[in-house]
């Protein structure tokens, strides 16, 4: 396989990206009118396939599209796809977009179509993690917590990629976002964690962050430790007060934070390491049972 190119399956048939024709992907292309989710894999086994699958059947609900197929035989074509190029340690994205039609009022319509990619996974920088990212928080863009689609991996990515620019172009690596009250939210692609007076805090989900599945292993972590944990709506001004900020998504796993412009800085990434060496301890024993067969 061409290393620059996907793996793809769609539909429950394995193609090249060259042979996925604009028909079959207009809806998904032209309106966003769908789902995803972006996953780890390793020795041909999908970390925490049944936390993602659920979110997505969520989603999908929400969006009101249809999908007959099981959680089973999902992970099912996406081990097949893994054992047929060989990627052992990948990138995995799951689409689900309305089928048709190409226009946009959907009427009855609530059919899916289903396009599964992989390629070999490349871990962020270790400078990164080493470092911690630069951050300011948005001043053009809100997440409408008021919103069913606040908890939903849309397709459509485009206030989060504006988001980003803005960070971009006055010289940070991303952004925070606040709600419609001005509470913290999000980062673009990520969820959002602090450490103030030793209590580790994440904006509440009806803040309008996104149920992230390492935010919940983070949690869990967190009460097998006995560490004090606070889920609540906080202002940006209380980053002032913290000693640490990260972020957590599926493939950074643990991300340190050296600055949220303009109320915080720091260089202290304790809680951030631990966290990321527990995520990293559980990924290997979850990701270890399973060998590829021979052909």
């Amino acid at each position: 396989m061409n290393q620059n190119l996907p793996a793809c399956l769609f539909n429950g048939q394995i193609l090249t990206p060259e042979e996925l024709t604009f028909p079959e992907l207009a809806r998904g292309f032209m309106y966003g009118d769908g789902v995803f989710e972006t996953l780890r894999a390793r020795n041909y086994v999908v970390f925490r396939w049944q936390e993602h699958w659920e979110r997505m059947k969520q989603g999908l609900a929400t969006c009101r599209i249809r999908f007959e197929r099981t959680g089973k035989s999902v992970e099912e074509e996406i081990i097949r796809l893994l054992t047929g190029y060989q990627l052992q340690d990948a990138y995995v994205r799951v689409n689900i977009w309305r089928s048709r039609p190409d226009v946009f009022d959907p009427g009855r319509e609530e059919s899916g179509h289903v396009l599964i990619f992989a390629r070999p996974f490349q871990p962020y920088p270790e400078q990164d993690y080493r470092q911690g990212l630069r951050c300011l928080v948005s001043q053009r863009f809100r997440r409408n917590e008021n919103s069913p689609l606040s908890s939903v991996k849309s397709l459509n990515m485009l206030e989060n990629i504006l988001a980003r620019l803005e960070a971009r172009q006055s010289g940070y690596q991303d952004a925070l976002l606040c709600n419609t009250r001005n509470y913290l939210t999000e980062a673009t692609t990520a969820n959002l964690f602090f450490v103030r007076d030793g209590v580790v805090c994440t904006p509440a989900l009806a803040c309008g962050a996104l149920a992230g599945i390492t935010r919940s292993i983070i949690l869990t972590i967190c009460r097998r430790k006995n560490l004090p944990v606070k889920e609540g709506q906080f202002p940006v001004r209380y980053l002032g007060g913290a000693s640490e900020v990260f972020l957590t998504n599926t493939l950074m796993g643990v991300m340190p934070v050296r600055e949220v412009a303009p109320v915080f800085q720091s260089r202290s990434f304790s809680f951030s390491q631990m966290f990321q060496e527990e995520l990293n301890h559980l990924f290997l024993e979850e990701t270890s049972g399973r060998h590829q067969k021979n052909t």
